[in-house]
Order: structure tokens, then sequence, then C-alpha cells
């Protein structure tokens, strides 16, 4: 075991590493050729945590996002019978949403972006307050926190699915069936205290009781024993755990240690695919997340695609394929309403975006409509169970109608 712990920590400092080198480069300007003053460029701006400990989910989006502007560049992008070139810039914000807004300033008034894509929720609102002023630009929003289109901002796209979609769903498929005692050991994050929110008041209606919030700041707490230790005090029947997706496995790992057999709810931040990376994947056992891509049919060729562009053997997760295929729908907008620099015209074209994208670019539970709030909703989506033999079992998920 110890063995096995030294490789995660090991690939976990190679992945902070990369992720300081990747903002390196990005300050620089080594994400793409070309300047804000090249008309003949889209740049696309992107503000996450791609270093520190939210780093492999900040990079993992990244490449989605490159993926899909390689793949743009290779066919050729023309808006108004003029010819451009796609271009990604990225910065890093470590995860502060104070620095997000900073980030989007400096991508949309130094580097020209229209569209500034951010995998987190306090960082997009934090965008949202900057968005509709002085400086306009569109929100590629990827968190599945519902209060990003709630907040009625017109100029913002939200990707994922609401996490409001998985929480009665995820009661139902545990052990207890909302019945039992719930422990909190989500991340501290304005993500993870609105999911928090949610499932108290939905786990306290189906019957059961909640105990004290035992949250913490995934990205910088890297003990885990007296968290976790201190929510299995409570004796819980199932514990809501998750963040990205590193931390998250080794909290749950750290509960199997101290005798915990219980079941987890897991948010959808953190993944199955990558989690199994980080763990022994027999601690993920009796669990409920959202299911791996490899459930979806016609995911296969994604993978190996994304696997060989990036020379990777890792796993390749929803949070890469949902910017993959959200990137081509703001090209196509921006096509199909004639301006690269107009982000109100963009964002009226985007439903007609929607139906008209290449189908190409759909991998799995791909957009098939944007609400009124700017919500791209899908109709294929699914959550798994993983049993206690280590198998999935996928259902099918409705997303709340908006």
């Amino acid at each position: 075991m110890a063995a096995a712990l030294s490789t995660r920590t090991t690939r976990l400092f190679a992945v902070t590493a990369s992720g300081v080198l990747v903002a390196a480069l990005a300050a620089c300007g080594g994400s793409g050729s070309g300047g804000s003053g090249d008309g003949d460029t889209i740049t696309i701006g992107y503000s996450a945590g791609i270093s520190g400990g939210a780093a492999e989910y900040g990079l993992n989006v990244q490449n989605g996002l490159q993926m899909a502007i390689d793949q743009l560049n290779d066919e050729g992008v023309e808006v108004d019978g003029k010819k451009y070139t796609v271009k990604l810039e990225s910065l890093d914000d470590q995860y502060q949403p104070g620095t997000t807004g900073t980030n989007a300033q400096r991508l949309v008034q130094k580097d020209g972006a229209v569209v500034v894509f951010v995998p987190h929720a306090g960082g997009i609102k934090a965008a949202q307050e900057l968005n509709s002023g002085r400086s306009e630009f569109l929100i590629g929003a990827y968190s599945s926190d519902p209060a990003i289109v709630e907040s009625d901002n017109p100029l913002t796209v939200m990707i994922p699915p609401s996490f409001t979609s998985y929480i009665q769903p995820f009661i139902e498929h545990v052990d207890t069936k909302g019945k039992g005692k719930l422990g909190l050991l989500a991340t501290s994050s304005e993500f993870g205290q609105e999911w928090t929110t949610h499932m108290t008041k939905a786990w306290k209606d189906a019957g059961g009781t909640v105990q004290a919030n035992n949250n913490i700041n995934y990205g910088t707490v890297s003990d885990f024993a007296g968290p976790v230790a201190k929510t299995l005090s409570g004796k819980p029947d199932v514990i809501m755990v998750g963040g990205p997706s590193q931390p998250t496995a080794l909290i749950i790992e750290e509960a199997r240690k101290q005798g915990f057999d219980g079941s987890f709810m897991i948010l959808d931040q953190a993944k199955y695919e990558e989690m199994e990376e980080f763990t022994d994947p027999d601690n993920l056992d009796n669990s409920v997340g959202i299911a791996p891509l490899t459930e979806f049919d016609g995911t296969e060729k994604f993978i190996a695609d994304y696997q060989k562009k990036f020379d990777s053997k890792k796993p390749v997760n929803a949070d890469i394929a949902l910017n993959y295929q959200a990137l081509p729908i703001f090209i196509k907008a921006m096509e199909l309403s004639g301006s690269v620099d107009d982000p109100k015209a963009i964002r009226e074209a985007m439903a007609e975006a929607v139906e008209e994208v290449d189908p190409k670019y759909q991998v799995a539970f791909a957009p098939n409509r944007i609400t009124d709030s700017g919500h791209l909703v899908a109709d294929d989506l699914k959550a798994a169970q993983r049993t206690e033999d280590g198998t999935y079992e996928s259902f099918e998920i409705e997303q709340p109608k908006e």
C-alpha cells in the first residue's frame, strides 16, 4: 500500500508541476500564436486552477478546449467571409475567484477574448460581475451550480448539467434511500457549499438526519485524517464527498482506512475513472456518482483520439468531452451571427448554433438546446452506482425543466 501511495503522490506532484509550466507558458503567450492585434485571430480565454490541488481538473478542461480548437483550425474557420485562426489563451487562477476576475479582465482587454471559459463556480460568479459592464464578454461557464444561470446574466452560457439533476437519483440509489444519517465531507468551495445546501434539504425531506458540516478546502488541505475522523465520529450511514478527483479519492481512501463501510455520494466534479488512478478502486465500491465516459455509447473513438493527441494513457472523462463539444457551438454562433467581437450577437445565435454544430463534435450527452437563461441541455444524461463487486450500473438522469 505504501508503494501505491508513493506512486500516487509522485504523479500528483508531476501534475502540479506540469500545471505550473502551462501557466508560465500561457502568461508568456505560449498557448497560441498571434496577439490581440491580429484581426485574423479569434482568442478564446481560459482562467482556471492549472496548478495546485485542482491542477488535473483544470488541465483536463483546457485539453478538451484545445483539442476542439485544433480540429476547428484544421478544418478552417470563416466568419462573414473572412478566415480566422482560433487560439486558446490560458491563465492560472489557482481556483481563487478574485484572481479569476483579474484574469478575465486581462484576457478581454489585453488579449481580445470575446469568450472566457471558467471551470469553477466562484470564478464564474466573479466574472459575471464584470462581463456586462465596461467590458462585455461571454462566459463559458463550466460548473453545475444552478445559481450560475439563476443570476440572470445575459452573457453566460452554462455547459454541464445542473447538479440538482443528480440529488434525488443519488438518494434513491444509496443503501438507506435518505432514511439514515448523512455525513458532510465535500469541498468547501462555493460549488461544494451549494451542493451541501441542496442535498441537506433533500436528505431531510426524505426522512433522514444530516450531521455537522465538515467540508474542507480540497485545494489546500493535504492531511485528511482529522476531518475524516471527525465525520466518522457521528457514525454516518452515508457520506457526501467530492471536489477535484485526486483529493476526493484520497479522502475516500482515508475513510475506508478508518473503518467506514457505508455508502458515498460523490459530487459530480469528481470522476470515477480518475479516482481509480489515485486509490485502490475497491475503495470506491458502494458509491454513486456520475457515469464514467465509457458508459456512454460511441465514446471509444473520442477517447482513443484524445489519448493519441496528448500522448496520454490517462482516463478521459466528462470534463474533457463536455468542453470539447461546447467550444464549437460558440464558434458556430460566431459564424451564424457574422461577428467575432459582438458577445450579444453571438449569444443570440447560440440556439441556432446548438442545432447546426457539426455532429462529429458530439461525444456524450451533447446539448440539443439552450434555455432562455443560457443553459445547454441534453437528454441522454446518466449517473452510475459502483456496486460491491466493482461494476458500474448506469441509470438515466432527467434534467429539471427550465
